[in-house]
Order: structure tokens, then sequence, then C-alpha cells
């Protein structure tokens, strides 16, 4: 066994201090779990809202890579891409940045930004460089969700657009689509934002007029469709009309004021118009009272369609409601019964306060008078070119007397054929006419006056042949004695003188009978005792 150095008491006793339990060592690592647990506080804090946006396709997203903008601010990324429990939509999650949750309301959109093609142009083109991706229309004041309906195309409107939306009630929609441009006076002020089909017929439109000139929308205000080329060829002739070049190319919604429409106040939101056909029609007097007769004409009525005008003298005063076809019960005959409407007030007939649509006793007393003065309706050509026709009224004095029949459901004014029609009529009568025996006996007549007229040619050739000759001698004799009554006849003949001399006799003789006669007037005593007579 070895023994321990000498010098071994010499060495210093070691100290162990064991009042420190735990190494400053081990506050590294827990400095870095309460950061790493500070981050995750922060982030998770800081963590967006996550939203579902339900699209018809997929098309073009991608999780983790799609991106959600709203003006060109990133404020999002789209997480999962999943389908519907019914396999018929696309539920897209995307995680928002947390400043953006109080504008996620029943009042935002989102849509998907592609390359898209349409008539209000072509947009989505920087997509084809960055990508698709999903563009939001934020917006306050809508109940809070996180659930939206995906848009399949760009509104026409955002939510941070001043103006107003008016419907618009329209028997066709023609070529007017979302976007088409709203005109007033030539300027673009809104577009159409959305149509639909209307429960009782028809299309309602929404359309959206920027501000302020949403406040020039009053309540009087016509609205008419300004879309295309208007060409109307009907019983006033031809007429074409068209807006601005867009217009014509996109089609769109022209608006303004009647003439004593501008005192009107302004509409309210959502407030509804009637969208007219054209500027004329949107324009035309119209009034509340509108009565119906019935018109029923021989004739034929090819040509009259419903809306053609009736007029008086020249004077719009109705139009055309409805042409029909009726089949006697007999099953026989036929009539066709013309449906008018009458605005009695653009004849100056004021109806008394109240006045319904069934005519009252004044009015009838004075349709009355004007019927029995010859008040007549008849067909008249408004555009031969057309074929169109019109109701003209007018007095026919001439025309047999009349009466209305005011107990019929609707009362008919009486009616006169065109000339057309009298002319057809004529026709008819001439038809009915035997014109093949009338020509076989106008064809024996003129035989036989040929034959007469052959023989009066013979006659007069041998007259001329047989009394040329004694015409002649008779001609000589009487020259012969023209001449000898000339030579009796001239002045100093015998005949001449013994002429004068009887006539100078005859006045002696006439006054000696003159003497004799005054002589016998003084004397008549003379007839018996003579004269000298005592």
């Amino acid at each position: 066994m070895t023994e321990p150095p000498s010098n071994a008491e010499a060495l210093p006793e070691a100290y162990v201090d064991d009042s420190r339990r735990i190494s400053l060592v081990w506050l590294i690592p827990l400095v870095t779990l309460l950061a790493a647990a500070w981050l995750g506080y922060h982030t998770y804090s800081q963590r967006g809202p996550l939203v579902t946006i339900v699209f018809e396709t997929a098309e073009g997203l991608e999780a983790d890579r799609t991106r959600v903008n709203f003006k060109d601010v990133d404020i999002g990324v789209v997480e999962t891409i999943s389908l519907s429990p019914d396999l018929k939509r696309v539920l897209v999650e995307a995680r928002l940045r947390v400043d953006i949750e109080p504008y996620l309301n029943d009042r935002t959109r989102f849509w998907v930004v592609r390359p898209r093609l349409s008539s209000a142009g072509i947009s989505g083109l920087e997509t084809l460089v960055g990508g698709t991706y999903i563009a939001a229309d934020l917006a306050t004041g809508g109940v809070e969700t996180d659930r939206f309906e995906g848009l399949e195309a760009p509104p026409t409107v955002s939510a941070s657009d001043a103006g107003r939306t008016f419907r618009l009630r329209s028997q066709r929609l023609g070529s007017l689509r979302v976007g088409s441009p709203v005109h007033y006076l030539g300027i673009e002020v809104g577009r159409v934002v959305d149509f639909q089909l209307a429960a009782d017929g028809g299309v309602t439109l929404h359309v959206f007029v920027d501000a302020p000139h949403d406040r020039r929308v009053r309540e009087h205000t016509r609205f008419w469709n300004a879309s295309g080329v208007n060409v109307r060829f009907d019983a006033d002739g031809l007429s074409v009309t068209a807006d601005s070049l867009a217009t014509v190319l996109l089609g769109g919604i022209a608006f303004g004021d009647p003439g004593a429409g501008g005192d009107s106040a302004a509409a309210e939101e959502m407030a509804e118009f009637t969208l007219h056909a054209d500027e004329q029609a949107a324009f035309a007097t119209r009034f509340a009272l509108r009565e119906a007769w019935e018109l029923d004409f021989v004739g034929s009525v090819r040509g009259l369609t419903a809306g053609a005008p009736v007029e008086f003298r020249g004077i719009r005063i109705g139009e055309v409601v409805d042409v029909a076809l009726e089949i006697a019960d007999d099953r026989r005959s036929t009539r066709v019964p013309v449906r008018i409407a009458i605005e009695p007030e653009r004849m100056g007939i004021r109806p008394d306060a109240g006045h319904s649509e069934t005519i009252g006793l004044p009015e009838r007393a004075l349709w009355d008078e004007l019927v029995r003065n010859g008040l007549r309706a008849q067909l008249k050509t408004g555009n031969l070119l057309a074929g169109a026709l019109y109701v003209d009224l007018d007095f026919y004095p001439e025309d047999e007397v009349r009466t209305i029949d005011w107990q019929a459901e609707v009362p008919a004014l009486p009616t006169v054929p065109t000339p057309l029609d009298e002319l057809r009529t004529l026709l008819a009568r001439l038809g009915k006419l035997p014109l093949d025996d009338m020509a076989a006996d106008l064809a024996a007549s003129l035989a036989a006056l040929h034959k007469t007229m052959n023989a009066t040619n013979a006659l007069l050739r041998r007259l001329d042949r047989e009394t040329a000759t004694e015409l002649d001698k008779t001609l000589t004799q009487t020259r012969s004695t023209l001449v000898t009554l000339e030579r009796f006849l001239k002045p100093n003949s015998p005949l001449q003188v013994e002429a004068q001399r009887a006539l100078q006799e005859f006045g002696s003789a006439a006054r000696s009978l003159r003497i004799m006669a005054d002589y016998l007037e003084r004397h008549p005593e003379a007839l018996i005792r003579g004269k000298g007579g005592n």
C-alpha cells in the first residue's frame, strides 16, 4: 500500500456552497418560452376574422395563395377551399385582417376578379399577370355576419358610391342590360344595376343615379328607353330617333322633366316610375279619365292595330285599345268590334267631380246631340306605304239619323264605310250583273249595226250615182232662174218701174180713202142724203 505524500496535510480543504439551487443558465430558455408565449398571444389576438364565401365555382382560386383585396389593398388570404354538402357550391374560407372585422355585415360583397368581356367593357386584365384574386366591397351599417354569397360579376355600384336607386316598370327589357348607362340631357349620370321579371307581368329594373344628379329625379320625372335606333312606321308616318352613340351600341335609359314637372319634390329612394318606349311616349299628355267606346266597321280592318290614334278632325283624342273577332252563336256570321279609349278632356269636355269611367248623364246628352248632328267614325289610311289605319271622327250630316245604345255594356259610336269599302260594294254589285249575256247582246247589236251601216253606205253610193245627173240639171235650172230674177229685180228694170208706179197709185187711193173717212166722220148724214144734200 502506497502512502500519501508527506505534504498532504498542507493542501487546502474544498468548500461547497449549497445556498443557490437554480442556475442562471436556466433563465435563457425561460425567457425564450415567455417570449414565445407572448408572441403567440399577440399573434392570436391580432388574428383577423375567418369568413366563408360561397361561389358557384373555384376557378382560379388557390388555398394560401389567392389574396383578398379591397381597392387594391391586401386585406386577407384564402385558407381553405371545400365543397358544400350538396356538391352544388364551393365554400371558400378566407382569413381577413383584424381591422376589417367592423365592416363585415350583410351589405359587404365579394366577387372573383378574372378577365371579363361584357357590354360594359373589358375588366380584370391585370389578373393575366398577377393572378386571380377576390375583391371585396366593404360597407357599414348592416347586420354582422361571417357568411357571404359571392357575386358572379362585379357590382355596378359600390357601397361607397353616393346616390340613390329607383325602380322602373317596363313591358319589355329590350336591349337594356346590367351596366347600361342612364343619361340626363345627354350626360351619363347613372346605370342599370339590376332587372328581374315582375310578379304581375313585365320587367322591373333598378337604376342607380349618382349624387348630386339624383336630386334631378323628381316625382313627375319621365323615364324612357333610349336604346339603339328607334324606327317607327305607323299611321303617323316614318320616324327615326336615336340618342348618343353609347346608347345605340350598348342600350341606355334617359330621363327628363315635363314642362310643369320642375317644381315637384325630389323622388324618394326606390321610388317607382314607368319606363316609356321612347321620348315621344314619355312626354305625351295623359289624362286620368279614359272612356271606353266600341266601333263596328263593315269592311276589313287590316292595318288597324292596338295603339293606333283616334282623331277628331286631325286632333288626337284617344287610341285604339283592342281589335277582336267575334263569331255569332249560329256560326254563320262574324263581326270585328274595335274597342277605343277616348279622353274627353281633349275635346274640352270637363267631367263632374268624382266622375268614374261610366259616362255621366250630361255627357250622354252631349254625345247624343253630336251623333244626331252626324258624328260618325270612319277608318282612314294614315300611311300609304305601311297600310296603317287610324280612326277618324267627323260629321256626316247626309248619313241617316242614328242613336247611341246606352244600355249596352260598352256604348257604340255609329260608323260609316270608307271610300274603299264603297268601291268594293260597287264592284260587288257590278259582279252580280249578267255581263256575259250583256256582252252577247252587245255583240249582236254591233253586228246588226254593222250591217245597217253597210246598207246605208250602199244606198248612199247608189244615190250618188243615180241622182248626180239630175242634181246637175236642177242646179243649172236654178242658176238660170236666179239670173232671170236678177235681171227683173235690178234697179230701173221694167218690173221695178211698174212696181213703183203701182205703189204710187196705191198711195193716191189711200189718201182719197182717208179724206172720205174724215168727211164721213164730220157729216155722217152724207151716207143717206149724199154730199151737199139737205
